[in-house]
């Protein structure tokens, strides 16, 4: 039972039982330089005056911020939700006129190094910042910043631990840093000059000569996201015997991209990653990269490869606008992996429209898993989710992560009801983004093939089955393009059957008993052949 305003005996009180839950859930957000620096709550002097808040948003469940749904979610290690005990202690001590307690009960606070969140108090081993502070103006567009910081070191190191920081966390909205190499000789001053150069020799895309140094194993262009900070991160650590790589050495560099946003008043920002390095190799080395993004539905329709206009960023296609006004738009991704993987972080990443994420596995035996469901994302919260266990997915399963955009006056974050929303290949906050980031390790080579067959649609009393099917042609990539569409009307029908998994994603019941070009991990373990399907586009050619 809560304690009675005045009762000196049974309430609780700040320095003993109130100061080590907002420690251990409150105080690495709600102090200086963080992002609710507004609300300091780092001392009794500092939270005394939030006492009545304090109470009204425990109780609501509105902090700490963790938007995940845990009955529909796996278990995260980060989960910052409080227990009963907690909130009825925060309430009981505010409905007892916040005593203070005595000072000689306060737990001493973990030392900071340097101002850094690490919770040993460890200083970093490096730190790397931008390399001059940046002048930004009080109003207007800013586009994306790119700034590069030369790699210090002449080996290469194993990153446990990082945390990137902004130097004005009231301009910066977003930030990724990579590493990237240029060619030798080549300054970073000079990139402007070689992309006017390419242009006028009519170059794709100015040609420019910055290369990804570390990528996801199974793709070479999919840069490693070293170091990310958006609203609501902060230092992470790394489970063990996983560990992130930088390469020395060479003419490398930190990128640091950093989409900015101007306050009405003009700005300065010197935004730093600090690093912390294991000695050893790790068993596991880890990537973070936008995943469930090689194939892409839109509001219900799959998004073909080499359709004309400005590809989303992350993406391979041409994402549509949202509507003036829709209050469900749907961006649904997907990806397969043909090598067992191991996930550990999940990390969903929207604008001001996004609505609500959910990732899900089909895995090789058809059976369905929903790992992480944000009912109600939040775009000044964007969190990571660190699995308290890490889950291992075999070779051939597939990985759908599906979100929702209100672009309605209903929103009371969105600045245009009336207008459409753009899916850009570098995109301001009014904008929007699908950007659902997976950190995870490759367990081994890849096993099983992506493979493209074409037949007739059909649904049967075990599912959804392709009959009267090609034979499997190995395909480079898992979604369709235009051309992939007019090859397979060209081929002619042919004597197999494949079970279809995953596929209600694609609207199936739309091409029921209708020929199909489809995609997707080729699975041969047993006597039903399964295709884990990763695309799926009406061909105009009849069944037969």
């Amino acid at each position: 039972m809560a304690a009675e305003a005045g009762d000196p005996v049974s309430a609780p009180v700040f320095s003993r039982d109130v100061a080590p839950i907002l420690l251990r859930h409150c105080v690495q957000c709600h102090s200086a330089g963080e992002i609710a620096s507004r609300v300091p709550l780092g001392s009794y002097d500092a939270a005394r005056p939030w006492a009545k808040a304090i109470k009204e948003k425990v109780l609501l469940r509105e902090m700490p911020p963790w938007p995940a749904d845990p009955a529909k979610s796996l278990k995260f290690r980060n989960d910052a939700r409080l227990s009963t005990h907690d909130i009825d202690t925060l309430v009981a001590w505010v409905n007892a006129g916040a005593p203070k307690g005595n000072d000689g009960d306060l737990l001493a606070k973990p030392h900071a190094a340097e101002g850094w969140a690490n919770p040993l108090g460890r200083a970093p081993d490096a730190i790397v910042a931008l390399p001059a502070e940046v002048q930004l103006p009080p109003s207007g567009e800013i586009p994306y910043a790119r700034f590069f910081a030369k790699v210090p070191f002449s080996q290469d190191k194993w990153v446990v631990a990082a945390q990137v920081r902004p130097g004005n966390g009231a301009v910066v909205h977003h930030m990724a840093i990579t590493e990237v190499a240029l060619p030798n000789g080549m300054k970073p001053q000079e990139l402007a000059q070689f992309a006017i150069l390419a242009r006028q020799l009519g170059l794709p895309g100015g040609a420019a000569p910055v290369r990804p140094v570390v990528t996801a194993p199974s793709n070479s262009e999919a840069y490693d996201m070293l170091g990310m900070y958006t609203p609501g991160t902060t230092f992470e650590t790394y489970p063990d015997q996983t560990a992130k790589l930088i390469k020395g050495g060479g003419n490398l560099y930190f990128n640091f991209n950093i989409h900015y946003t101007t306050t009405g008043k003009p700005e300065r920002d010197r935004s730093e990653l600090a690093l912390w390095f294991s000695d050893a190799p790790p068993k596991h080395q880890i990537y973070r990269v936008p995943a469930a993004v090689e194939t892409i539905v839109a509001d219900g329709r799959e998004l073909l490869r080499d359709s004309a206009g400005d590809k989303a960023e992350g993406t391979s296609v041409v994402i549509p606008p949202i509507p003036p006004q829709a209050t469900n738009y749907e961006v649904l991704g997907v990806a397969a992996y043909t090598n067992p993987i191991t996930i550990y972080q999940f990390q969903p990443h929207a604008h001001l429209r996004g609505k609500d994420f959910e990732y899900t596995v089909v895995y090789p035996d058809g059976r369905e898993q929903t790992l992480l469901s944000v009912p109600k994302y939040d775009f000044h919260w964007q969190l990571a989710y660190d699995l308290e266990t890490p889950l291992r997915l075999p070779a051939g399963s597939k990985l759908v992560v599906k979100s929702h955009y209100d672009n309605s006056a209903n929103n009371k974050n969105n600045p245009s009801p009336d207008k459409p929303v753009f899916f850009r290949h570098e995109n301001q906050s009014w904008d929007e983004m699908f950007t659902p980031f997976v950190q995870y390790s490759s367990d081994g080579p890849a096993s099983l093939e992506i493979a493209e067959v074409d037949g007739c649609l059909e649904q049967s009393s075990t599912g959804w089955m392709l009959t009267h099917a090609t034979d499997p042609v190995p395909s480079p990539t898992q979604a369709s393009s235009s051309a992939d569409v007019e090859a397979a009307e060209a081929r002619s029908p042919g004597s197999r059957n494949y079970q279809l998994l995953g596929v209600g994603i694609f609207r199936p019941a739309d091409s029921q008993r209708a020929r199909v070009a489809v995609k997707g991990a080729l699975i041969k373990d047993g006597p039903q052949i399964r295709v884990n399907v990763t695309s799926l586009q009406p061909l105009s050619t009849a069944c037969r």
